[in-house]
């Protein structure tokens, strides 16, 4: 009976949606639906500071409240739950920021309270801190040079030395509203005078079908040094260029690499989904939809992990995440059921374990109250912004 209202409800969404509808989107919803349909977590309003934003958002722990709202005013006294948080510190100030790590604080705490944490530790490196506030004064800078309607210096002078190289995410043809094309950027980038092309990878292409045309697309560009973009299943596509498929001095023109939500060490989405009984559910969909399947075995945790290990990127490369951290009350729609399901392995994106995100020597700049698709009003001023500050950062180098 359980499997056959699993397969009428599927049989409804796939009436629901169109073709054109986030396929992708639609395909994991599907597998999270049965598991977080009946998972909830508490919503306990709480107000601070995330990463140098002021935030206003619901939380799933009087603890992560506490923890936040000292953020801000460390006037609030609680020796027991200070007492709790110093605990969780010391046992975990050293550890590295993995995926065991903050699981291991999502259950001695919770999601949120790991996610606070991760965001504590990544900012508590000096660089990565420097690039956080930078960034944040960058977004402000060229907010109010648009409002003076001031565009002529809102592109620093050394990104204009660069080709900016947007490699895009599963399905970027199909569904251009999920902004994996990185069409909006790209346009605004143009009308700014500076230099953009998209990678033409296969839209449902293995990873390495798609690290091989980023490769090949690499070495035919050599007359211009390069700034690479790229989001969600394009980032181990973009690792395993540059990492294994080129040798070291073909990636001489790529200075720096900007990875966006970034699938490094794949989902566990993509586990379950390539999982008996309910692989055949979503290869059914995949079917129906006329989209390849063959993409989503290189997204499981183990495939991408044994990837991952044989990957050596040039030093040389500065490597950027730019990672998004919700919290619970910042999760609406269809991520939702997503993000619950990927509660248990700690805090998330919607797609991905926040802690799968990072990259040995990358610096971490963090985006508070978005999810995995990175659905900000102002996503194309933050993110020439962000281009502005790896290419002034280059230029010191």
């Amino acid at each position: 009976m359980a499997c056959f209202s699993v397969v009428r409800s599927l049989i409804s969404t796939v009436h629901i949606f169109s073709r054109s509808a986030r396929i992708f989107s639609i395909i994991l919803w599907v597998t999270a639906w049965s598991w977080a349909s009946c998972t909830s977590y508490p919503r306990i309003p709480a107000a601070g500071d995330l990463a140098g934003k002021p935030i206003i958002t619901t939380v799933d722990s009087k603890l992560t409240k506490y923890y936040l709202e000292n953020s801000l005013d460390g006037s609030r006294n609680n020796p027991g739950l200070t007492n709790q948080i110093a605990g969780i510190s010391e046992c975990y100030g050293a550890a590295p920021l993995d995926r065991q790590t903050l699981k291991s604080i999502s259950q001695h705490a919770s999601p949120d309270f790991a996610a606070l944490f991760l965001v504590k530790q990544l900012l508590s490196n000096a660089r990565n801190l420097k690039f956080q506030t930078n960034y944040l004064a960058e977004t402000k800078r060229i907010k109010s040079d648009l409002e003076r309607n001031e565009r002529s210096e809102i592109v620093r002078p050394a990104l204009r030395r660069y080709k900016v190289l947007f490699a895009p995410g599963f399905h970027y043809l199909t569904d251009s509203s999920a902004g994996a094309d990185f069409a909006n950027q790209r346009q605004f980038f143009h009308e700014l005078g500076v230099r953009v092309q998209l990678i033409r990878t296969e839209e449902d292409g293995t990873v390495e079908e798609n690290a091989a045309i980023i490769a090949a697309n690499i070495r035919a560009l050599r007359d211009a040094d390069i700034i690479l973009v790229s989001t969600s299943k394009a980032g181990p596509e973009v690792a395993l260029a540059l990492g294994k498929i080129l040798a070291p001095d073909e990636t001489a023109r790529v200075k720096a690499w900007i990875s966006v939500g970034g699938l490094m060490r794949g989902t566990p989405l993509a586990d379950y989904a390539t999982t008996w009984p309910q692989s055949w559910i979503v290869r059914l969909m995949f079917l129906y939809s006329r989209t390849g399947f063959q993409g989503i075995p290189g997204l499981t945790t183990a495939a991408s992990q044994a990837r991952t290990e044989g990957i050596r990127i040039p030093a040389r490369i500065v490597i950027v995440e730019y990672i998004a951290v919700p919290l619970s009350g910042d999760i609406y729609g269809s991520v939702r059921s997503r993000y619950v399901r990927l509660r248990k392995g700690g805090p998330n994106d919607g797609l991905t374990l926040l802690g799968d995100e990072l990259l040995p020597n990358g610096i971490a700049v963090i985006e508070p109250g978005i999810d995995h698709f990175y659905a900000a009003p102002d996503i194309e001023i933050k993110s020439v912004a962000l281009a502005n500050l790896v290419a002034e950062a280059l230029q010191g180098r």
